[in-house]
């Protein structure tokens, strides 16, 4: 039937920044499908109390601390969960960070710091997970890029900008290049949702109303308006899908 290929049921999911923000809601979507999903970011605490609270409504969440611009660290997860799951059936790279400053005033630390992070650490997610995924002849790769991947803003964040633009392009490459393989690799570029790197432009009254005069449709996004883009990508609805940027912005990025 066709409900049944959008199931994600028992898929094994790993999602990295999900101790916050659009992690816990990507995470929370997969896990209210029925997906297994494995929470990774640095804040173990934090992870925690997102693993209890999906937990305590039934559902299946691991916390699993890592840092996606450690090598050692991202294999040493991604071997864990092969390992304790016997498969790998969809990774999300969500971690990322930003740094605001004029170009001219960006210091060298924090240009670095949002790269390794925010493209470093999706190169070395998707490494650690190919040899499986090819071997299983299956795999779902989710990069979270953002509209700022694909445009300009007046905000001064030339590395985050740059990085998500990055991602698109090692997405596209990256699903070039395991197509034979039946492993498909997309991107999501969302617009503006809540989370911790979009608060202080909630709580200032000036800022969120520039934001959303940029958005056609006058709001931000809402939970589920995620919830329904990352559990496609991550069932067979979207097998011969791969290479593409979906993007969640209520119009934004058309101006």
């Amino acid at each position: 039937m066709t409900r049944d290929i959008f199931d994600v049921i028992d898929n094994v999911c790993l999602i990295t920044g999900a101790s916050s923000g659009l992690g816990v809601i990507m995470a929370e979507g997969l896990a209210e499908a029925g997906a297994r999903v494995v929470l990774a970011a640095r804040r173990l605490d934090k992870l925690r109390e997102v693993s209890d609270a999906l937990k305590s409504k039934g559902y299946r969440a691991e916390a699993v601390k890592c840092d996606v611009t450690n090598e050692m660290e991202v294999r040493s997860t991604i071997e864990s969960v092969i390992r304790n799951y016997g498969s790998l059936d969809m990774l999300v790279n969500n971690a990322g960070t930003t740094a605001v400053s004029p170009t001219a005033d960006l210091q060298i630390e924090d240009w670095k710091q949002v790269l390794d992070a925010n493209l470093t650490g999706v190169f070395l997610c998707c490494k650690s997970v190919l040899r499986q995924m090819m071997a299983q002849k299956r795999g779902k790769v989710v990069n979270i890029s953002s509209v700022y991947g694909l445009m300009a803003d007046i905000s001064p964040e030339l590395p985050y900008y740059t990085s998500k633009a990055g991602i698109v392009g090692l997405t596209r490459q990256l699903a070039l290049e395991l197509a034979s393989h039946n492993v498909q690799v997309n991107a999501i570029a969302p617009g503006f949702f809540p989370s911790e790197m979009t608060e202080p432009i909630i709580t200032d009254v000036d800022s969120l109303a520039y934001t959303l005069s940029r958005i056609p449709m006058k709001r931000i996004g809402m939970p589920q308006e995620l919830k329904g883009v990352i559990r496609f990508l991550g069932s067979r609805a979207s097998d011969y899908i791969t290479g593409q940027v979906i993007v969640v912005d209520g119009g934004w990025s058309l101006w």
